[in-house]
């Protein structure tokens, strides 16, 4: 018997922080299953914490964009503050992270480039918002980091959960000293001066991409103080000294992103969604997103994998042939398992991409042979 809470009916637990938890629900007004974010009851006495619940669902309700998961109600049910938000099918970058670590490698360059670049699209929409009256709002997201992002199961990637988001017309001021945001990806003025504007959360992109593209964290620290350190001071190596692949202009937008002065880093979400759509030219399509996300999360092996898998499997959905794994060299054969299990499951080309080139025969290159010697022998016949 499911949980009713109002016109909802509760399904699993999607996750629980320390004010609120969300659950899977349906209910019969709404067409699409929602993510129910709900205060704790003993939350409910706490003005400060309610009235930031209460900012963030009319912040969230102002914020129409297909990069931001989107809220269909907001409400009070017997006492408890409810949100009802856009349920987003597909894994977070943390969820991907973390399998690409254990599974597949790293995550393609041009895999990172879209997400990254699909995240400025949506930071530039919230960036940008103005209320009724035609003024900005000044909205700063304050939480960009793995665990708040979404590559959905159509390859749209949403940013979520603007909680601790910053307005100037918040109801609720930030206590001083009081930090809010994900160590890691907190950006080193907000530690300063406690000021923070849009341009933090292109640092904390810039984190987010450091660390797909290398496969490591980059501020991370068994102590808090100590990644409050390294964020205040650690330098920072470019992308491509972990990762060699990473091109020279990408390993420049991340740095970019991640100057400690805020005067020099990007200035608005739009100039590094520009620059990472100049690299990337030909940008990957939502389909080739998805189809790449679903083998990365086929893959359950234990064996070590080679570092080029998830680059394989990637060129392999671009060019819808084999031809291109073809070529690699040296390819193990949990690889090539790997790789006609992930292969199988894409039907619109999958067989003929499991189909071997075959070895050319003996007399074809005995016959390429006789042609070419009796083209040097009428050059030779011709210079006499």
């Amino acid at each position: 018997m499911h949980e009713r809470f109002g016109s909802y009916s509760i399904y699993e637990e999607l996750g629980a922080g320390g004010v609120a938890t969300v659950h899977l629900a349906k209910s019969r007004a709404i067409k699409n299953p929602v993510a129910l974010k709900r205060l704790y009851p003993h939350i409910m006495n706490i003005q400060s914490l309610v009235g930031s619940f209460i900012d963030e669902a009319r912040l969230a309700r102002s914020l129409r964009h297909p990069g931001i998961a989107r809220v269909y109600e907001f409400g009070r049910f017997r006492g408890i503050y409810f949100i009802a938000f856009e349920f987003v099918p597909g894994p977070t970058l943390q969820q991907l992270q973390q399998h690409c670590k254990e599974h597949v490698g790293r995550i393609p360059i041009p895999v990172v480039v879209e997400i990254a670049s699909q995240l400025c699209d949506a930071l530039d929409h919230a960036h940008n918002l103005k209320n009724e009256l035609g003024f900005p709002m000044g909205i700063v997201h304050r939480d960009v980091s793995p665990s708040n992002v979404i590559v959905s199961d159509s390859g749209q990637v949403k940013l979520i959960d603007f909680g601790l988001a910053k307005t100037k017309q918040s109801s609720v001021q930030s206590q001083a000293g009081v930090i809010k945001g994900k160590l890691n990806y907190v950006a080193p003025e907000y530690l300063t001066s406690g000021k923070v504007d849009a341009r933090a959360d292109l640092w904390a992109l810039g984190v987010v991409m450091y660390e797909l593209l290398t496969g490591h964290r980059l501020f991370d620290a068994p102590e808090q103080g100590t990644i409050l350190e390294r964020v205040r001071s650690l330098p920072v190596p470019p992308p491509s000294r972990a990762n060699p692949e990473v091109p020279r202009d990408v390993d420049q937008i991340v740095l970019t992103a991640l100057t400690r002065d805020p005067d020099k880093r990007w200035q608005r979400a739009a100039d590094m969604r520009g620059a990472l759509d100049k690299h990337a030219g030909v940008k990957l399509t939502p389909q080739q997103l998805v189809k790449w996300v679903e083998w990365a999360f086929s893959q359950k092996t234990q064996q070590p994998l080679r570092e080029d898998s998830g680059v394989s499997a990637l060129q392999i959905i671009q060019s819808q042939s084999i031809e291109v794994v073809g070529e690699l060299p040296a390819i193990s054969e949990a690889m090539m398992e790997r790789r006609r299990e992930s292969i199988a499951m894409m039907p619109a080309f999958g067989a003929a991409m499991l189909e071997q080139r075959r070895p050319s025969p003996p007399w074809l290159w005995i016959a390429i042979a006789l042609v070419g010697l009796a083209l040097v022998a009428v050059v030779l016949a011709f210079a006499l």
